[in-house]
This record gives structure tokens, C-alpha cells and sequence, in this order.
């Protein structure tokens, strides 16, 4: 895959090209308590998949891409996309590193909006940024097209794909993952709904060292609607409202949260487990928005998701989050915000719920109004408090025999 996208960026810069335009884009976080027994410590609900992010981060992240728009005489436009990832616990030297986007794709080959892609790349991920929850993170290496205009709706599909090699085998033999991602979308003057429908599978494989992996697959199904007039019209303000129901089973019981791509663990523990993950089901709804006027804004999130794996990893839950982060842009370059968010989960295997509450607050420093603005620097607080039966399983060994906690530091967070 590496070997085509490197020759098309070799033949495009050699023949055709009109104009070639460069440029950069990425995301940068920056952390640091001002306590520094406290210094990795995040507060996140047992079971839960996210946790609330305001002064509640354990690590460095940064993205940076760099990327080539090649515009031919003909009006056909290529681009072509590179970023590495890097990440590191807080104040630490950077230990992770990876390729997440190395790409080509071409635009305006038909009269219509359809584009084509090969490569490794994010494919239409949505997130819910207070929790920084990717509901939708189909990633990784394949192909596909977006946005095929077909009347009423436009089609995309992307195929993925990644051969994996697990490391407990020893020979070094890979067996294959495959995924098949299809999205229908209806735009409406209001806003645009999309049908989305997975079809994941592995192939099955006989290791030489006497293990095995047997074939198995599963499938997701989801809906998504997309506002962004509602607000506007019931409270004047500008701002998208989004709200999913997903539906899945055995290999695809993720609901859209994984492809293939960095599977290898899953792998390693279906080679341990037997095919028990085909008859694991989940299911998902997930509502969140952002709105703000000259003077205030606010970001919500509600989740509740159903997950059966007891036959696999032996869990079986039911998670619900619900929180809000309101803003007040008391100046230009100044604003003040606080962040309120509740997990409870119930673990039906163990038959315990556990409970966390984490609140917190920040004056940010900002070079204009809106809640989208960066970069930013904030002065945070943030205190998180959980349930008795919740104690040893939030936070580092500082709280061990704790059932609450709090944090003082200082973050920058940049994107372009």
C-alpha cells in the first residue's frame, strides 16, 4: 500500500500537475499538574469508554500533517496527506509514535462530488469532543470513495483491511481482518441524516505452533442525524446538535469505534478465547451538541450503551453519561468555563454499579471569542469523587484507598 501512494506523489509532481500547493494542519495537548504526586492521574468511571476532559488528561498528544493539493489544466485536484502521530504520559519524553494518515485522493473526476482514496487515513470520524469519545473512528489502510451523488442521497464506502501478526505466535504467520464501511447520506436544509452499515470478518488460520484462530464475522448498523438549525431557531444561537442509535454484533460489536487498523491485542485474545466474540452484542446511543452566542456557549454529551461480551471477555454492562461545559466569554482573549459530568455503569457480571462525579473549572486565555478557538491556555481544577466499591480502580496508587480526588495544573491545546 506504501508502494502506491509513494508512485502516485512521484508520477503526479513529474506529469500534469498546474499548480502544487503545500500546507500544514494538526492538534497539539500540552499537561501539567501543578502537584506533582498527581501528575498522570485522570478520574474515569470502571467500564467506562471515555471520561470528561477538562483538566483531566494523562498525556501529551500531538498530530501533525502536512499535506500537497495538486491541481491538473483539466480541474482535477489530488491530494495527498502525511501525519505522524505522537503521544506521552504528562512531562515525560515522547515513547509512542505512529503514521495515522498516508494517503492520496482524487477530486473531480466526474461532474459531481465524489472523490476516491487509497491509503491509510481517518474516514469520516466524528467525535464527541467533552469527552473526546470517536463513536464513528473508522481508520486505517484500504481504499474508498465519498460523497457519490445519486439523486437523493450520496454514497460512501471505504474498505479496510490489515493483516495481522499476533505476537504471541512465534513464526511470525498473519491472518487477515477485514472491514467493509457504507454510509448513506440524506442532506435536508436543516441538517443531513446518514445510515451507516459494517461488515467486518477475520479469516480464519492454523497456526504452526499448534493454535488457532477460526473465522468469524459480525455486523453494525446505526443512524445518525446531523442539526444545525435547531438552536438557531428556538434560542437564537449558532451551534450542531447530533444524536446516534447503533446496533451491533460479534466482530463488528465496536458500533463504528474500531477498524482492523491496531487490532493485534484483540487477535492475541481470540486466539486465547476460542470464538466466543461472535455471539457478543452492543448496542448505542450517544446525543451531543455545542451552541454559543457573543457571550456564551455550552457543550453537552449524553451516552448510554449496552455492551453483552460475557461469552468473550466476560463483561457484560450498561453505561450512562450524561455532563455539560459552559463557557462565559467575559473578554476577547479571556473566558471562563466549568465542565460537570456523571458515569454510572453497571457491571452485570459482578452485579456492582459504579459511580463517578467529576466536576472542574478553568480560565482560559484565548486569542478571540468562541468555543472553538485555539490555541488555548488554561489554568484548570478539577475534582472527581466515586462510589466505595469504585475505590483501587480510579486514578494511580495515590488513591488506592480513596473515594475522591482532585487535580491543579496547566494545559495548552492548539489545533490548525
Amino acid at each position: 500500500m506504501k508502494k502506491i501512494i509513494i508512485l502516485l506523489l512521484f508520477i503526479c509532481n513529474l506529469a500534469f500537475a498546474f499548480e502544487n500547493t503545500f500546507g500544514t494542519h494538526g492538534y497539539l495537548r500540552i499537561q501539567t499538574s501543578l502537584q506533582d504526586q498527581k501528575e498522570n492521574i485522570c478520574f474515569k468511571a470502571p467500564g467506562a469508554n471515555t471520561k470528561y476532559r477538562l483538566g483531566n488528561e494523562c498525556e501529551t498528544w500531538g498530530e501533525l500533517s502536512l499535506f500537497q493539493d495538486i491541481k491538473l489544466d483539466n480541474g482535477v485536484v489530488i491530494h495527498n496527506e502525511f501525519m505522524p502521530v505522537f503521544s506521552a504520559p504528562n512531562n515525560k519524553t515522547i515513547d509512542y509514535f505512529r503514521t495515522d494518515q498516508l494517503y492520496s485522493e482524487v477530486f473531480n473526476l466526474f461532474e459531481n462530488s465524489v472523490s476516491f482514496w487509497v491509503g491509510r487515513r481517518w474516514h469520516q470520524r466524528f467525535d464527541s469532543h467533552i469527552t473526546d469519545y470517536f463513536f464513528f473512528a473508522m481508520s486505517g489502510d484500504g481504499f474508498g470513495m465519498n460523497k457519490l451523488d445519486l439523486g437523493e442521497v450520496k454514497l460512501s464506502y471505504s474498505f479496510m483491511f490489515n493483516k495481522i501478526d499476533p505476537a504471541t505466535i512465534s513464526e511470525g504467520e498473519d491472518t487477515l481482518f477485514t472491514s467493509h464501511d457504507l454510509r448513506l447520506l440524506k442532506e435536508f436544509e436543516c441538517g443531513e441524516l446518514t445510515l451507516f452499515l459494517n461488515y467486518m470478518q477475520l479469516d480464519g488460520h492454523n497456526f504452526h505452533s499448534g493454535e488457532k484462530i477460526n473465522a468469524v464475522d459480525g455486523y453494525a448498523i446505526g443512524l445518525m442525524y446531523k442539526d444545525t438549525q435547531i438552536f438557531k431557531d428556538l434560542l437564537g444561537l449558532e451551534g450542531t446538535n447530533i444524536a446516534g442509535l447503533f446496533y451491533g454484533e460479534g466482530l463488528a460489536r465496536g458500533l463504528g469505534t474500531y477498524t482492523p487498523y491496531l487490532q493485534e491485542p484483540l487477535i492475541e485474545d481470540m486466539i486465547n478465547k476460542g470464538n466466543a466474540i461472535e455471539d457478543s452484542k452492543a448496542y448505542r446511543f450517544i446525543n451531543y451538541n455545542d451552541f454559543q452566542s457573543t457571550d456564551l456557549g455550552v457543550m453537552s454529551n449524553i451516552v448510554y450503551e449496552y455492551k453483552d461480551d460475557a461469552s468473550f471477555s466476560n463483561t457484560k454492562q450498561a453505561w450512562f453519561s450524561i455532563g455539560a461545559r459552559p463557557y462565559w466569554f467575559f473578554h476577547k482573549n479571556m473566558r471562563a468555563l466549568v465542565e460537570l459530568g456523571y458515569d454510572t455503569v453497571d457491571d452485570k457480571v459482578k452485579n456492582e454499579t459504579y459511580n463517578l462525579l467529576k466536576t472542574g473549572g478553568a480560565l482560559e486565555f484565548a486569542l478571540d471569542k468562541g468555543i472553538w478557538k485555539r490555541p488555548v491556555l488554561r489554568l484548570f481544577y478539577t475534582h472527581a469523587s466515586w462510589s466505595e466499591n469504585a475505590k483501587g480502580l480510579i486514578g494511580t496508587d495515590y488513591y488506592a484507598d480513596k473515594t475522591s480526588g482532585s487535580n491543579l495544573g496547566v494545559q495548552l491545546e492548539y489545533w490548525w
